[in-house]
């Protein structure tokens, strides 16, 4: 954390009379970065310490009384402006991964909070980036040694993500805008899932994150797929244009750089998986539904998978496409719990 205001400046500014003793401030900063109260009186102290034996004395007065002076100071400077303060991970031990959930208060990020907490994986360090502190605790996301990460908001500048992000390794996002207003579903359709991702994007390389995971959704592709026109499509696209928007938020994170891992799931469901997991390559299924479980399983392995990266996957589960939308030979992709058959 970097404290704004410095106790160093304001002295010199406040007490041009004590010369000797600004420049010992000032040198201590520079040695230090951020100065502090401590500091500064060891400064006065220092600077004392070389004036004459003869007036030991009164150096010792004027110690004390130049002590108390700055101790004051600095009480006024830091009541006066409360500290402005960056939240970002602790740093992780060597041979730790720090793995950020974005979007850790939603149906589909808590499970994915689940999933890796339930790994109990001693080299992995979770942090759930989360707009409301209060809401991630009361859902009970910071149990089991998970550290919440604070207005964590894809809206703010791409500045003050990147610091927020700074110590991450691996970044899961699972954002999605939330339909409500029908006259405002557009605007935060792309405000979330087209902009949103974007700057998380360049924020995520800025700060030197190696690995995102992105969920997106079937039909993302559509217009290239020709299935514009499909039941789907329409459907959803309808929410704001929501398909269209995560398009660009895909392509961005494409042309990043970044290494990657885009996945797609058909229709969510909120309950347990009724059927066996189908992952098929991008592009392929046009319908189908999928239990927000096996979508957190899928996303919480591809945040570690070698053979995950690069690749765009989409999943469903058997028995649920529309008549007419099952993809030919669909029984190809049929992975089941076997994770070693998820990014092949």
């Amino acid at each position: 954390f970097v404290a704004m205001a410095c106790v160093a400046p304001t002295a010199r500014f406040l007490a041009p009379s004590r010369p000797r003793i600004a420049r010992a401030r000032s040198a201590e900063s520079s040695k230090h970065g951020v100065c502090g109260v401590g500091r500064v009186t060891r400064a006065v102290v220092a600077a004392n310490a070389s004036r004459d034996d003869d007036s030991k004395q009164a150096s010792e007065f004027s110690t004390r009384r130049e002590t108390l002076l700055v101790s004051a100071l600095a009480t006024v400077v830091f009541a006066a402006a409360p500290l402005s303060v960056t939240s970002r991970p602790a740093a992780a031990a060597e041979g730790v991964t720090t793995v950020l959930v974005v979007g850790a208060t939603g149906a589909t990020g808590r499970l994915v909070v689940d999933e890796l907490r339930r790994r109990a994986d001693p080299a992995t360090q979770i942090v759930a980036g989360v707009r409301d502190e209060k809401k991630a605790k009361k859902l009970g996301v910071d149990s089991g040694h998970v550290s919440v990460l604070p207005d964590f908001d894809v809206t703010n500048d791409v500045a003050t993500l990147t610091g927020q992000m700074r110590g991450v390794d691996v970044a899961i996002v699972c954002l999605g805008f939330v339909p409500g207003n029908p006259f405002k579903m557009k605007a935060a359709a792309h405000a979330v899932d087209n902009e949103g991702v974007v700057r998380l994007v360049e924020a995520a390389k800025a700060a030197g994150v190696k690995r995102v995971v992105l969920i997106s959704s079937i039909l993302v592709d559509g217009r290239a797929m020709h299935q514009e026109d499909s039941p789907g499509f329409k459907i959803t696209n309808a929410f704001g244009g929501v398909l269209d928007e995560k398009l660009v938020g895909e392509k961005a994170l494409i042309a990043s750089g970044l290494e990657y891992v885009i996945v797609r799931p058909a229709g969510l469901r909120g309950e347990p998986p009724k059927s066996e997991l189908l992952i098929t390559p991008g592009n392929t299924m046009a319908s189908g539904e999928v239990s927000r479980e096996l979508v957190a399983k899928v996303m919480a392995e591809a945040a570690f998978s070698t053979s995950a990266a690069g690749r765009i996957v989409e999943l469903a589960e058997t028995g649920t496409f529309a008549p007419n939308y099952e993809p030919p030979n669909v029984a190809q992709y049929l992975v089941g719990d076997d994770q070693s058959q998820w990014f092949l």
